[in-house]
C-alpha cells in the first residue's frame, strides 16, 4: 500500500511554526529581569547559605569559599569548619600532589570601603605529602556582584612557623610569629620572633 505524502505546503508549515515559537520564547525571555526569572524557577542551592563564609564573614550566601593553592594550579574548596579553634580546611588535588588548606581565621582582619566590606586579611597554611606546612598571608577580595570571596595576593611567611597575632594599622598588616632558629632542628618547637608587614594596595601585598 503506498505511503501518503504530506502535502508541500503542510512540510513548510512545520519548520515555520517551530520558528515562531523560539521568537516568541526568546521575545518573552528579554522582556523579565533575572530577579523574575529566579523567582518564577526558585533553586533549592540558592536558598542555602554556604557554612564557612557564613561562620568567618557573617554573609549568607550560596557561593563556597575557594582559595587557589599557591605555586600551583589547583584550587581548594573549604568544606569543614572548626568554629572552636576558628579554622576553615579543605583538600586539593594539583596531579602527582596533594595537599590540604587550612584557614586560619581567628587572625582575620576586614579591610572595608567606606561601611561596605571590601576585603579581609588571613592567614592559611598548605600541607602537602611531604613534612612540611607552608603558611601564607593572604589577601582575600570580596566580589559583591558575584557573591564570593577572591584570593587576590598571597604573601609567604615561613615553613611550620608559630603564628602568634595579625594586627592592623590602616591598610598595613603585620603578622607576629615564631620561626626555626639558624641552629634549630625543624622538628622542634620554633622560638625565634619574627614579623611579615605588608600593605594592601590595590588588593596586592606591597612592602614587604
Amino acid at each position: 500500500m503506498p505511503r501518503k505524502k504530506l502535502p508541500v505546503p503542510l512540510i513548510l508549515l512545520i519548520p515555520l511554526c517551530l520558528l515562531a515559537v523560539v521568537i516568541v520564547a526568546g521575545v518573552y525571555r528579554f522582556s523579565l529581569s533575572d530577579e523574575e526569572i529566579l523567582a518564577k524557577f526558585p533553586s533549592q542551592q540558592s536558598l542555602q547559605a554556604d557554612p564557612v563564609v557564613e561562620a568567618i564573614l557573617g554573609l549568607q550566601v550560596p557561593n563556597p569559599w575557594t582559595i587557589q593553592v599557591p605555586e600551583t594550579s589547583a584550587f581548594s574548596l573549604l568544606t569543614d569548619i572548626d568554629a572552636e579553634k576558628q579554622v576553615a580546611a579543605g583538600s586539593y588535588d594539583d596531579g602527582m600532589e596533594r595537599g590540604n588548606v587550612y584557614l586560619l581565621y581567628r587572625y582575620q582582619q576586614a579591610i572595608y570601603d567606606g561601611k561596605s566590606l571590601a576585603g579581609i586579611a588571613i592567614p592559611f597554611a598548605v600541607s602537602n605529602q611531604g613534612s612540611g606546612v607552608f603558611y601564607y598571608l593572604g589577601l582575600f577580595k570580596w566580589d559583591s556582584s558575584r557573591q564570593r570571596v577572591i584570593l587576590s595576593d598571597a604573601k609567604f611567611a615561613g615553613d611550620r612557623i608559630a603564628l602568634l597575632t595579625l594586627t592592623r594599622m590602616d591598610d598595613r598588616m603585620t603578622l607576629a610569629f615564631k620561626s626555626h632558629g639558624q641552629y634549630q632542628s625543624m622538628s622542634e618547637a620554633p622560638d625565634e620572633n619574627e614579623t611579615l608587614t605588608c600593605e594592601a594596595k590595590s588588593f596586592k601585598w606591597v612592602g614587604c
